[in-house]
């Protein structure tokens, strides 16, 4: 993938003005810009769309959209990106490393002008990140959602999960529970390190032992199991990674011959458009989709050639406790029981 620089050598203009060119941008006359096209074409560089006058393109890439809540990130990114004028090239099911190395190199030979990643391999804690690094090489801002790496430089935006771990475990301690239980999904992540991290070092003085924690998916059938697991080491409420989770959990407790929220709470995360219409409406974390999908965009789509350059930023911006019927008082005597 030649690099800007590679291209306005050859095309002998500068590399703001390749710049404008691919992302096409006012203030190049129609020689240069032939000129520029031709050039990129003949080093192997697919200008996209943009480049005839389409407006700028945006590559976005999230896990799936059977999770409401990847739709929404979908969703309010595309909604952002069409506001400002720009295209949206969507992707999705990067399972593997090498899948979403693929994906970022058809973005780049789309000629997109920036890219935007939700929840993808950045957030494994090991994975590899060269893939990552030939965006940023090759002159492409690149947009990071809900997840960190420390030694790449990137434009990171996430949800703030302490200040999310906390309000929870505040709101469940206020009702009376004093064994709570987490479940969550791989813990080699970044999201759940953070959750895990945080809940453990809420409730450390809670009491001499451990607050239960379950590592399974984030799945209906993960929260299932993730809830029988818990409830059976004494929990009388539930904090789950996601609401697709809490929704499983529900139905977990109720195998157990238990109710919620009489017997045991439970707690969502994300307040995906269903979470208020499980029986009985799910109490949740809202993300705040629109506004990290607001900053996403103004990011990618900075002004001036400087915002192309690779630069390490990183902004978390606070969810919000959303409090419905499946969260109660804990049941008498359950803060000493232990199954």
């Amino acid at each position: 993938m030649k690099r800007l620089i590679d291209i306005a050598e050859a095309a002998g203009v500068s590399e703001a003005t390749v710049s404008r060119v691919l992302n096409g941008r006012a203030g190049v006359n129609e020689d240069t810009r032939r000129s520029v096209i031709d050039v990129a074409r003949r080093m192997g560089r697919d200008v996209g769309p943009a480049a005839a006058g389409g407006g700028p393109l945006v590559g976005v890439l999230v896990p799936d959209l059977d999770n409401q809540v990847f739709t929404a990130w979908a969703e309010r990114i595309e909604a952002e990106l069409f506001e400002r004028g720009a295209s949206t090239l969507v992707a999705l099911r990067a399972r593997t490393v090498e899948r979403e190395r693929e994906i970022l190199q058809r973005f780049l030979h789309c000629g997109v002008e920036a890219i935007i990643v939700v929840s993808g391999h950045h957030a494994q804690e090991r994975a590899p990140m060269d893939h990552y690094r030939e965006v940023t090489a090759a002159g492409v801002p690149l947009v990071l959602i809900n997840g960190v790496q420390e030694d790449l430089d990137a434009a990171y935006l996430s949800t703030d999960d302490e200040h999310a771990v906390r309000a929870v475990l505040t709101h469940l301690q206020d009702l009376g529970h004093q064994r709570v239980g987490l479940a969550v999904g791989d813990e080699h992540t970044w999201p759940v390190r953070e959750k895990v991290r945080v809940f453990e070092a809420v409730t450390r003085d809670w009491s001499p032992r451990p607050q239960p924690i379950a590592f399974t998916d984030f799945s209906y059938a993960g929260g299932y199991e993730a809830a029988r697991d818990l409830v059976q080491r004494g929990a009388t409420a539930i904090v789950c990674g996601s609401d697709v989770m809490a929704a499983g959990a529900l139905e977990g407790v109720r195998s157990e011959g238990l109710r919620v929220p009489q017997d045991i709470s439970v707690v969502g995360y994300d307040d995906v458009f269903w979470a208020a219409l499980t029986d009985p409406p799910l109490t949740t974390v809202r993300q705040a989709v629109g506004s990290i999908a607001r900053a996403a965009v103004r990011t990618a789509l900075g002004g001036g050639e400087d915002s192309r350059r690779p630069a390490r930023t990183e902004v978390v911006v606070r969810p919000q406790l959303i409090v419905r019927g499946s969260t109660a008082a804990g049941p008498d005597g359950a803060a000493s029981m232990e199954r």
